[in-house]
This record gives C-alpha cells, sequence and structure tokens, in this order.
C-alpha cells in the first residue's frame, strides 16, 4: 500500500507527459497540413488568373453582387438606421413603461393616486403680485402737500428782477457797454 501512491504518481506524471508530447505534435502536423493547404489553394488561383489580395473582392460581389466597399456602406447606412429606429423603440417603450406603471399603480389601490400639489403655482402667482405692486408704487409721483390760501399772503424774500441784476444788460445798455460776463 505504501508504493501504490508511488505507482500511482508515476503513472499519472507519464501520462501527462505523452499528452503534451503528443498535443505539440498535433500543432506541428496541423500548421505543416495547413501551409500546404494555403500553397495548394494559391496555385490553384493561380492557375485560374486570380490574386490572393483580388479573392475577397471576387468572393464578396459572387455572393452579393456588390464590392466590398458597396457593402460597408450599405451596412453602415443599415447600421444608422438600424440605432434610429432602436432610439426610438427605446424612447416609446420607456413612455409605455411609465404608463402601464401609473395604470397598475392605480387598480392597485386607487387611494394611492397621487395629486399634484397646486401650492407651488400659488406662491409663483402671489409672488408675481407682490412684484408688480412694488413696481407700480415706486413708479407713482411724489405727492405734494396742497397750497393753503394763506401760503400765499405772507412772503419773505424780495423779490429778483431781471432789471436789479448787474450781469444782465438792460434794454437801454448797449452790447459794447455791458460789463464782460465771465464764461
Amino acid at each position: 500500500m505504501a508504493r501504490a501512491g508511488e505507482r500511482v504518481g508515476r503513472a499519472l506524471g507519464t501520462g501527462l507527459r505523452s499528452a503534451r508530447l503528443g498535443a505539440r505534435r498535433a500543432g506541428a502536423v496541423g500548421m505543416a497540413l495547413s501551409r500546404q493547404a494555403a500553397a495548394r489553394a494559391e496555385q490553384e488561383l493561380a492557375s485560374r488568373g486570380i490574386s490572393t489580395e483580388e479573392l475577397p473582392e471576387l468572393i464578396a460581389q459572387r455572393a452579393t453582387g456588390m464590392s466590398r466597399r458597396e457593402l460597408a456602406k450599405r451596412s453602415r447606412k443599415a447600421r444608422r438606421q438600424w440605432e434610429r429606429k432602436a432610439a426610438r423603440s427605446r424612447k416609446q417603450l420607456a413612455k409605455n413603461a411609465v404608463a402601464a406603471r401609473k395604470e397598475l399603480a392605480a387598480r392597485i389601490d386607487p387611494s394611492l393616486r397621487r395629486r399634484r400639489r397646486r401650492w407651488p403655482w400659488a406662491l409663483l402667482v402671489l409672488t408675481g403680485m407682490v412684484v408688480a405692486v412694488a413696481v407700480a408704487f415706486s413708479r407713482r409721483p411724489e405727492e405734494l402737500p396742497v397750497a393753503g390760501e394763506d401760503d400765499f399772503a405772507q412772503r419773505n424774500t424780495k423779490a429778483r428782477h431781471r432789471a436789479e441784476r448787474a450781469d444782465v444788460p438792460t434794454q437801454a445798455d448797449s452790447p459794447v457797454d455791458a460789463p464782460e460776463r465771465s464764461r
């Protein structure tokens, strides 16, 4: 029994080694066969007058009737159209999901139906009215006190007439005789 583990370990090691060597041989044989197949395919294409660079173009043309450039252009266009359609579908799906959730919530418990709050609108309207009143009051002209009859009867200041001022010429004075005014 003591040697049984050793024998099993040796057998396992030998088996792993032979599996690794077999895999290496199979890889080498596969590579050699693929080289032979590629050389044979190139010879066959050369006998028909086709180069390896022309081959993908010819395959695409025979399969679809279009060149590779036309196929690429058409596939880009188709991809863009598909992306637009997918975006529209996603948007519509989101709208439908929201509507379905609301409808389901209303069916499950009609009392939980969400009511719209109107106080923000009322607050906005009230603020607007306050601003309008403030603007109206700020633009009103100042009211002057009404003069009574006795306000005109009494005068404490002497009247100023044009003729009494020295710097203003009278009609009798000529412009040459008038004193020069400072400018």
